[in-house]
C-alpha cells in the first residue's frame, strides 16, 4: 500500500469516526446503534466488540433477528461504570 493510499485511508477513518460519533452523541437516549458505530464510541475493533458479547463483559445489547443493536443509554451507562478518577482532587469536591 502506498503512503499516498494509506493516508486517503486515515482521512476516510477519520471522517467515519468523527461522523459517528456526531450521530451518537446528537441521538436521543433511546436510539439504537449497531456494533460499528459503538466501536468507534469505545475506539475498539468490532472482533472486540463480538468478543466482549460472547464473553458475556460487553455492553447490554439487543438481538433483532440476526442483528445486534445496543441501546444508547445502555452504552452511555456501562462507559460510565469506566471512569477514572483524574486526581485525588475530584475526591474531595464531591
Amino acid at each position: 500500500m502506498s503512503t499516498d493510499t494509506q493516508t486517503r485511508t486515515k482521512e476516510t477513518d477519520t471522517q467515519a469516526r468523527t461522523k459517528a460519533l456526531a450521530e451518537f452523541y446528537s441521538a436521543p437516549e433511546t436510539s439504537l446503534f449497531n456494533q460499528v458505530i459503538i466501536a468507534y464510541v469505545r475506539d475498539c475493533s468490532t472482533a472486540t466488540m463480538e468478543r466482549d458479547r460472547w464473553a458475556g463483559t460487553g455492553i447490554k445489547f439487543i438481538k433483532i433477528g440476526r442483528a445486534v443493536k445496543y441501546r444508547k443509554s445502555d452504552v452511555v451507562t456501562w462507559l460510565e461504570k469506566y471512569q477514572v478518577q483524574s486526581s485525588t482532587s475530584e475526591t474531595m469536591a464531591a
